[in-house]
């Protein structure tokens, strides 16, 4: 397998695209785009005029992979281009290797989880196919969890618990990252046209005025003072890349300014996400500074404690936090008493995860914190126990485990129902992931699906490995 990623990445390096001059490429991809951002918001539009979910769905698949395959191209053109290539594109190249970046990235992700082994791979030589059998159904409620977080991940973040004067990153504080991103989103906000759904079509439907911004290029003054330089500096992809800083970078929102030349320019879109989520300021501290952030994260979960305990003391449960049990020595952050009841809570600051290796490592934070519960439950009989996350609710493969051990998943949004009915709150917590009440007696898998890669064909597939292999 290893042969054949060579393979392909020397097939991708060789493109005729690379000799073209890197500002002029990374322009015309820029504005490629912002054309597919402008596709997923008329999308968003459709499916907000005629309460579509079926219409956001599909908006929030799109989204998601063209900005991955922006981010490849992107990476590709500041690895391999020169400043003073000559080659002129055509569109029909500029748009291959668009859709070239998002199946690379899926192909990344795939070989990744085979790595873990949470994948099996077969290898076809002639015709030249590589099947990816991604295992089939783990618990009984894997379609149903897939289909909810394609609608809900999108629109959730995590709860804020850094303050403006937490230094995140040793250079600033995430009241400069706030301020620098809030003003980069109003001028993006300012040049954006709007687009509005038909007035006759509305009033046939009943409907007020229903509108949408469009997409725009913004182009962009790099500030001169410290520590907004700092921070601007952080949230552009560098102007060249080499193969190890490639793969650190993983999500275009964390990088969505694009250096052309000497000016700098990035997706209107793209600059007020990043000023409304917090989620993206933590994930550039972590990746640039992880001591400084590793500080800042200890500030959230005591913050997390200091959301809970208020809640908790309301309900009429007398809470003790970071409490120590001996031989051996395990802590529990949050054990809270009414009566015979023993409750236990377990805290996980966490990254909003943006690609499935990021979703695999969440999940071990909180399979360990689900271990970790069940054993205090067990050695210190007490009645029900939950991991509390700030925004993350895991996957299938986490919530395999938390059913198994009754230890459900839960956020701080849902601390008001864990604290008045906790036994009330197991079952409420799996419909809010997407599991109903029963499982499917037969799963429906995930469709096959099929992509082109220099000269592969990739099918990935939700069953197990046929036995003939």
């Amino acid at each position: 397998m290893r042969e054949i990623e060579s393979e392909i990445d020397a097939a991708i390096r060789d493109l005729p695209i690379w000799r073209a001059s890197r500002p002029k490429l990374i322009e015309s991809l820029v504005t490629l785009y912002r054309d597919a951002m402008e596709l997923v918001f008329a999308n968003f539009l459709h499916a907000k005029t005629f309460d579509l979910a079926e219409g956001y769905s599909t908006a929030f698949g799109l989204e998601s992979r063209y900005r991955a395959g922006a981010l490849w191209t992107f990476k590709w053109a500041s690895e391999y281009c020169s400043a003073d290539g000559l080659y002129e594109p055509t569109v029909e190249e500029l748009v291959d290797v668009f859709q070239l970046g998002s199946t690379y990235e899926t192909f990344v992700d795939a070989l990744k989880s085979a790595g873990r082994g949470d994948i099996a791979i077969a290898i076809t030589d002639q015709p030249r196919v590589i099947e990816f059998y991604e295992g089939g159904s783990l618990t009984g409620f894997d379609a149903q969890i897939v289909e909810h977080q394609r609608l809900t991940t999108p629109t959730t973040w995590h709860t804020p618990l850094t303050d403006d004067g937490d230094c995140v990153t040793a250079r600033w504080t995430a009241g400069d990252y706030r301020r620098v991103t809030r003003n980069l989103a109003s001028l993006a906000a300012g040049l954006e046209n709007t687009i509005v759904v038909d007035a006759t079509l509305l009033a046939a439907l009943g409907k007020p005025e229903v509108s949408i911004p469009q997409p725009t290029v913004v182009w962009i003054d790099r500030p001169a003072i410290i520590p907004d330089c700092f921070v601007f500096d952080d949230l552009t992809l560098p102007e060249t890349i080499d193969s190890k800083s490639k793969w650190k970078l993983v999500s275009l929102l964390d990088t969505p300014i694009l250096q052309v030349g000497n000016r700098f320019c990035a997706v209107s879109s793209d600059l007020k996400a990043v000023s409304i989520i917090d989620d993206y300021m933590l994930r550039v501290a972590a990746r640039i500074d992880p001591d400084t952030y590793a500080e800042a994260a200890t500030l959230r979960e005591e913050r997390m404690i200091t959301i809970c305990r208020p809640v908790l003391e309301r309900h009429g449960w007398s809470v003790d936090q970071n409490v120590i049990y001996k031989n051996p020595k395990k802590e529990a952050d949050i054990v809270a008493t009414k009566g015979a009841e023993t409750l236990i809570l377990q805290l996980k600051s966490t990254l909003r995860p943006e690609t499935p290796w990021e979703v695999y490592k969440r999940n071990q934070g909180l399979v360990g914190g689900i271990e970790h519960t069940r054993a205090l439950l067990d050695r210190t009989n007490g009645s029900l126990g939950f991991v509390l996350t700030d925004g993350y609710r895991g996957d299938f493969r986490s919530w395999a485990v938390a059913l198994a051990r009754q230890i459900p998943i839960a956020t701080l949004d849902d601390i008001e129902i864990v604290s008045s009915d906790p036994a009330v709150a197991m079952s409420e917590l799996q419909r809010r992931v997407g599991i109903p009440d029963r499982p499917c007696d037969q799963p429906a898998a995930i469709p096959d699906r099929e992509a082109d890669l220099m000269g592969w064909r990739l099918r990935f597939l939700d069953r197990p490995v046929p036995q003939a292999l």
